[in-house]
């Protein structure tokens, strides 16, 4: 009974401080269009995301970058060294 009264008293002073607005029309078909065109953006936005490549540790690929570069350089030493030391 006590939770009826407090609902009745809430709905009440709703009602007296809402005022009731009805929209023009011109006003709903912008609302209409603009939502529409939010939507679509939406939905881009989603399909460029999904379409990106997988994440790149860059980090993974410096180091991995540097050993070659490693490996490369002390392949080419190792060639100089043995053409200008005679065996």
């Amino acid at each position: 009974m006590q939770e009826d009264l407090w609902e009745d008293k809430l709905t009440s002073d709703m009602r007296r401080v809402l005022t009731p607005v009805h929209p023009s029309d011109s006003f709903r078909n912008h609302l209409k269009t603009n939502l529409r065109l939010a939507g679509q953006q939406q939905s881009q936005q989603r399909a460029l995301r999904l379409q990106r490549p997988a994440h790149v540790n860059y980090w993974v690929l410096g180091a991995a970058a540097l050993g070659v570069t490693v490996a490369a350089g002390s392949m080419i030493a190792w060639a100089i060294r043995s053409r200008i030391i005679p065996h």
